[in-house]
């Protein structure tokens, strides 16, 4: 199956951009997609954190966080008919944080006929949420207190 990469430089440290980001209810901030994510797990986010999702076209489907390395990665699972495994990875550079994003999709039932069209259209959502993601971290970081 293929996979879409997308990169982004984020202006904060990986850990202000972890924090942030691998809690997907900040998804509802920056993807314009996004129409609900409800946490399903109690405690904070790590390992195992289960999520019911729901995006524009889509049924509702349940995430659950399958790899968490605090701050320089995470890898998001869920099922449904397009199976998706999400990896995100952070590194430290000069003007913040680049985030290295895998999507890997995978189609089921009758989304696999219509597949080669969607996945036009995911690779340049994908694309477009990198810029949404840097505005979003960006406004968050300008509306934080000094320390």
């Amino acid at each position: 199956m293929p996979e879409i990469r997308n990169s982004v430089i984020l202006a904060c440290t990986p850990e202000v951009a972890f924090d942030y980001l691998s809690d997907h209810r900040a998804e509802l901030e920056w993807n314009p997609k996004c129409q609900s994510m409800e946490k399903l797990t109690d405690g904070p986010v790590g390992l195992g954190t289960r999520y019911k999702a729901k995006w524009k076209g889509s049924p509702y489907i349940e995430m659950e966080t399958v790899a968490f390395d605090r701050p320089r990665s995470w890898t998001m699972h869920n099922g449904g008919p397009l199976e998706v495994t999400f990896t995100c990875h952070l590194e430290p550079v000069q003007d913040g944080t680049r985030l290295d994003a895998v999507f890997e999709p995978t189609p089921h039932g009758w989304l696999r006929l219509a597949f080669p069209l969607f996945l036009v259209m995911l690779r340049r959502d994908e694309k477009a949420n990198m810029g949404h993601l840097a505005r979003a971290v960006r406004r968050r970081a300008g509306a934080a207190p000094a320390s």
